[in-house]
């Protein structure tokens, strides 16, 4: 023991040693090499007058960086057990303050991480939450604010049969009228989470009319599709049917569908005084949303209270149709999957304007507006580089710029993902980054950073697709023509020309093939596989569908 003691003293100013009494050992040491003696006077520095945030959030984060784990680790007893609960206790109000002082500093952003992974440990601290819930609201994540608060009810009413705090509810009231949250003074005493909240909400009764803003943040790089605004403009905003408006944008992933909604809604937000609802319908590599369970968060946001929320579909459908009757709300339906998700989310009020997006060809409802969005031309693709690179790094190379864009394929995701890469990259050239663009094998990997991924949006909808139409993409990746017939397709595939023209149009539908506009005057329907799907699926071939263009030739010369 002594041993161990030496080598741990080692690094200190003053040993350690081991002194024997009637009782057993004890340590002896100075008290400034104890961490959490040190913790504590770190959490009493950060909460002295004249301390600003910045010095505050410095003193926080040193007092944390101390923090390896539960103490006592191995010990069972009631003491022990007692001690463990008051440091976590610490811990988190340590954790707490510091979130605070950083969203105070206007750095919502840099407490995400370590208050999701606090909140794994202790899953129903509504401190942690509120300072989480709080931080996406501020970073204009308003879903996963919402996502997050509703997280932490159903399990509060699971493990403990009761609701959030007052406060917590109060913040979930405010984000759902879109309304600002004032940061408060800096805590005055340790041990007191009270003298810690970070906002402030004025206590009221519950509002008979909840209007939502559920709206996800406008994009600032939004570029071009000033015609389908105009369109989709006129069919929510000036409807002449009888039915409610429905407009559904349908394209293939990346092409820009929720950044359109979402500047439609934000455009025209005055149209809809009642409110905006946004739904997500499907995330990347999650399962499609349960439609009543949409329901019940869309209830929850236009005010209801969740124990007048029905568990029974039917019954909770009829409570969704009452909440939308005659009022003036837009309802953005994202990302849908299919008729069956999006039929009981109609409203039957004409007064509910509905958009919806898609990468397929829904039914919606007769009498439907439906844009087909598809890439942008060539000079909203440089405009698009050009707000987030800058002109004077474009204008520098004018050529390289077009060839990038080219590359990108007028894929607003692709082009997005190009940039970021160039603007964490300022030493690369625009002509260098073309090149590496240029090399087929590892496009998709350049056009690739972060959640902004080619290749894994379009590997959303290659999973969707049956076995036989995966096969056939691959497959029709080596056929080296720029347009090809369902006969030159059957011939390559060597399968039934039914089968193969099926296979082609559900390629279609899933925005892997184009149809030539050339052969639709001509009545004659030609396909295109264009140069980022033609990658995605070259990257997908195994060795069966890896064949030469000396075999392609062999062929269909038979």
């Amino acid at each position: 023991m002594r041993r161990a003691l030496a080598q741990a003293s080692a690094a200190l100013p003053e040993p350690i040693s081991l002194v024997r009494s009637p009782a057993g050992y004890l340590v002896s040491t100075d008290l400034g090499a104890v961490d959490l003696v040190r913790f504590r006077r770190l959490l009493k520095s950060s909460q002295q007058e004249g301390v600003d945030d910045q010095e505050r959030s410095t003193l926080l984060q040193q007092a944390l960086k101390m923090w390896r784990g539960d103490a006592l680790v191995g010990m069972h007893s009631e003491w022990a057990d007692g001690v463990r609960q008051t440091l976590r206790q610490l811990h988190s109000e340590a954790l707490c303050q510091w979130a605070d002082a950083e969203i105070r500093l206007g750095r919502p952003s840099a407490v995400l991480a370590e208050l999701r992974n606090a909140m794994l440990n202790d899953p129903l601290s509504e401190q942690l939450c509120e300072r989480l819930v709080l931080a996406l609201y501020i970073e204009g994540r308003t879903v996963d604010a919402l996502e997050r608060y509703e997280s932490i009810r159903q399990l509060i009413a699971k493990e403990l049969g009761t609701d959030p705090s007052r406060r917590l509810q109060q913040l979930y009231q405010t984000i759902l009228r879109g309304e600002a949250v004032d940061p408060t003074p800096a805590p005055e005493r340790s041990g007191d989470l009270r003298s810690a909240e970070t906002h402030q909400v004025v206590e009221v009764s519950r509002p008979t009319l909840v209007v939502p803003q559920m709206l996800p943040l406008d994009l600032p790089d939004f570029i071009g599709r000033a015609g389908e605004l105009d369109v989709a403009e006129r069919a929510l905003t000036r409807p002449t049917a009888s039915q409610p408006p429905v407009v559904l944008v349908v394209g293939g992933g990346g092409v820009g569908k929720t950044a359109l909604a979402v500047r439609l809604g934000h455009r025209h937000r005055s149209a809809f005084p009642d409110g905006q609802l946004y739904a997500a319908l499907r995330r990347s590599g999650a399962h499609p949303a349960d439609p009543y369970a949409v329901q019940g968060r869309l209830l929850r946001a236009l005010g209801t209270d969740h124990d007048r929320i029905p568990t029974d579909p039917d019954e909770r459908s009829e409570v969704y149709q009452l909440a939308l009757a005659g009022r003036r709300l837009l309802l953005i339906l994202d990302d849908a999957v299919d008729d069956d998700q999006v039929q009981p989310l109609l409203p039957s009020s004409r007064a509910t304007a509905v958009l919806i997006t898609s990468r397929g060809w829904l039914s919606a409802r007769p009498g439907a507006c439906v844009i087909q969005l598809t890439a942008l031309p060539p000079g909203d693709s440089v405009r698009l580089l050009t707000h987030v690179l800058g002109k004077e790094r474009v204008n520098r190379e004018p050529a390289a710029a077009a060839a990038v864009a080219r590359y990108c394929g007028g894929l607003p995701l692709a082009l997005r993902a190009a940039a970021v890469r160039l603007n964490i990259r300022p030493h690369w050239s625009l002509r260098r980054y073309a090149e590496r663009l240029s090399e087929e094998a590892r496009r998709l990997d350049e056009l690739a950073h972060s959640s902004l991924s080619v290749r894994a949006c379009f590997m959303a909808s290659y999973e969707t697709l049956p076995a036989d139409a995966r096969e056939a993409l691959r497959c029709l990746a080596d056929l080296a023509v720029p347009e090809f017939d369902a006969n030159l397709a059957c011939q390559w595939l060597g399968k039934d020309f039914t089968a193969v023209e099926d296979t082609c149009e559900k390629l279609v539908e899933t925005h892997f093939l184009t149809v030539a506009e050339s052969a639709v005057a001509q009545h004659h329907t030609r396909y295109r596989l264009d140069g980022l799907q033609r990658s995605f699926a070259r990257g997908l071939r195994d060795d069966r569908a890896d064949e030469t263009t000396e075999a392609v030739q062999l062929r269909l010369a038979r």
